[in-house]
């Protein structure tokens, strides 16, 4: 049931949509820059973008051991503070993921003698760098563009914290702050786990579970799904293009997994060939621009029973779930990624409202340090449990 409290927090996302541009960081290509963190998750992958299109004096990190990053200088955080007072006006690029080193970093700008700190979604939206597969101010754009429509979903949630991480969500996508992220961050969880943890709980694997894993890079998830079950399922289907992690999932494991089904295909709407690229990580996608070919494929032609669905298929998932219409016709329980493009998340309640009815969903952020790991939930009941014909 929808609170008071909803409706401060819908009237707070409808302002920050209403008029509101996020902040630009003046003179940020001129003035000192520090990286704070430059090796967090997010500092890894923009860290290099974001030195090239400033004045980078030097990289903060306690942990690294190497000379440079991102081709600046490293210094502790005890040469920073002895250092920073030397670069008046200059700003420090916070790209920690958690909330105590933001903290930590925080005090520092403070001890450092009020050195300006902006977060990294920030700067990454000014330089409009890539949230997944658009960029930050793209990203924006298509949510603004259908903000009713994501609004309006808090109406099919029937638990507080999935009302609150959708606003949360919004919140994040249109100001570029992280920091309304963290209540709502839930590491616990994704996709499953043996145990409930309250209010942020997801799902409890059944005991019978015939599990479909798309996007099953190179077996982790089907390796935490058999720790959770004690290694008890009716059947496992495995779909991974990328034909390294596609080696490295033919040989799960040292011992034999009956109805065990690896498929090097990638799932969609409809047998076809595409471009591909093949990178041997978690980020491999389609794109006109791909290193190799791929041969994409439909669960409904693949699969004969589904108890569970798993997607994390690079923006791929409403497509997936449109050729899959016979086995959600089982009722799945499904766990859907739903960042990797601004409308994920409407397109695909869009597809599932089409062809299942009555059921329960969920949403949960579980990566506070940027776009990725909002999941969508759906069963066909109430609760974390199984159902009963795969408990």
């Amino acid at each position: 049931m929808k609170t008071d409290i909803d409706l401060i927090r819908k009237k707070v996302v409808l302002a920050a949509g209403a008029g509101y541009a996020p902040p630009q960081i003046e003179g940020l290509a001129e003035r000192p820059v520090f990286l704070m963190g430059p090796t967090s998750t997010v500092g890894s992958l923009f860290g290099k973008q974001v030195a090239a299109a400033t004045r980078v004096v030097a990289a903060v990190d306690d942990i690294s051991k190497h000379a440079s990053i991102h081709g600046a200088p490293r210094w502790t955080s005890a040469e920073f503070l002895e250092r920073a007072r030397q670069y008046p006006n200059a700003i420090a690029i916070d790209f920690s993921g958690g909330p105590y080193v933001r903290w930590l970093f925080t005090r520092l700008c403070q001890e450092a003698g009020g050195v300006e700190r902006r977060d990294f979604a920030l700067v990454a939206g000014q330089l409009k760098l890539s949230a997944v597969y658009e960029t930050c101010d793209v990203y924006r754009d298509r949510t603004l563009a259908r903000l009713d429509e994501f609004l309006a979903l808090a109406d099919r949630f029937t638990d507080d914290f999935s009302r609150a991480t959708l606003y949360s969500n919004l919140l994040f996508r249109l100001t570029y702050d992280r920091d309304h992220l963290l209540p709502v961050w839930s590491p616990y969880d994704e996709y499953f786990s043996k145990h409930d943890h309250g209010e942020t709980a997801t799902f409890k694997p059944g005991l019978n579970e015939h599990f479909v894993d798309c996007g099953a890079h190179q077996g982790t998830i089907i390796h935490r799904l058999l720790a959770a079950t004690g290694g008890s399922y009716k059947s496992i289907t495995a779909f991974e293009p990328d034909r390294i992690n596609f080696e490295k999932l033919q040989n799960l494991a040292p011992v034999s997994l009956p109805n065990y089904k690896p498929i090097n295909k990638a799932v969609s709407n409809k047998q076809e060939e595409l471009r591909f690229v093949e990178t041997g990580t978690m980020s491999s996608y389609v794109s006109t621009n791909g290193n190799t070919i791929v041969q994409t494929t439909t669960l409904d032609d693949e699969v004969e029973h589904a108890t569970f669905l798993k997607m994390d298929i690079e923006s791929f998932e409403s497509k997936a779930l449109q050729g899959s219409t016979r086995l959600l016709a089982q009722r799945p329980r499904v766990a859907v990624c739903v960042y990797h493009m601004a409308d994920d998340l409407l397109d695909v309640l869009s597809v599932l409202d089409k062809n299942v009815e009555n059921y329960h969903y969920k949403l949960r952020q579980h990566y506070a340090g940027w776009y990725y790991d909002l999941v969508l939930y759906g069963s066909p009941v109430d609760g974390v449990d199984a159902p009963p014909w795969a408990a």
